[in-house]
């Protein structure tokens, strides 16, 4: 359902928009794969940051609840998301992505890349990327985010980067304290389907 609407969106509204209205795409397209490739990740991360940011606050809180029931974060933790969350949280890439001329058979492999991003950013390793850190999200980082002790509510909503955070000023420090803190919460039974859907 999620990649039909998806398709839907890229095909009917968001090329139609980009190509009749995006004066410098000709230029654009002169880029060499790799800088189109980066500058698309950069802005749709940075699109990301600003959804998920957004899905923490209402009415859109109740698209991304599902996915902060969870108890045990580990790998697979970031496939648990409702429906909407789905969508609205790869918008921002499909835009940028197809902003910058990235063909169907790219986003592909991108595809393929971001979910190895939500596999690692889930992941319960604790890894350091030293001065990298403040660059790149951590699996440590963004348990931090999972977390339910108050003063980590807001904090470290990145994706792939961790600098929006540091930048707008959401980041918390990687702290064992945090990291180990409990997470997630129940979810009643009667209230399970609404949040599969997330609405």
């Amino acid at each position: 359902m999620v990649a039909g609407m998806t398709i839907v969106l890229l095909d009917e509204f968001v090329m139609t928009w980009l190509n009749e209205n995006l004066q410098f795409q000709q230029f654009i397209l002169t880029l060499p794969l790799y800088l189109r490739l980066t500058f698309a990740l950069i802005l749709g991360d940075l699109g990301y940051y600003v959804a998920h940011r957004m899905m923490h606050t209402a009415p859109l809180w109740r698209t991304h609840k599902f996915h902060h029931s969870i108890r045990e974060i580990y790998w697979f933790s970031g496939l648990r998301t409702s429906a909407m969350n789905s969508l609205i949280i790869r918008i921002p890439y499909l835009i940028a992505l197809c902003a910058f001329g990235i063909t169907q058979q790219e986003m592909a492999v991108v595809a393929i890349g971001l979910a190895a991003v939500n596999f690692w950013v889930h992941a319960n390793a604790n890894i350091s990327l030293g001065r990298l850190n403040y660059l790149f999200i951590t699996p440590a980082f963004h348990r931090i985010h999972h977390s339910m002790e108050a003063r980590a509510e807001g904090t470290n909503f990145g994706n792939i980067l961790s600098c929006w955070d540091y930048l707008f000023g959401t980041a918390i420090q990687v702290e064992e304290t945090l990291v180990v803190s409990e997470k997630g919460f129940t979810i009643e039974r009667e209230e399970a389907v609404r949040q599969l859907i997330g609405v």
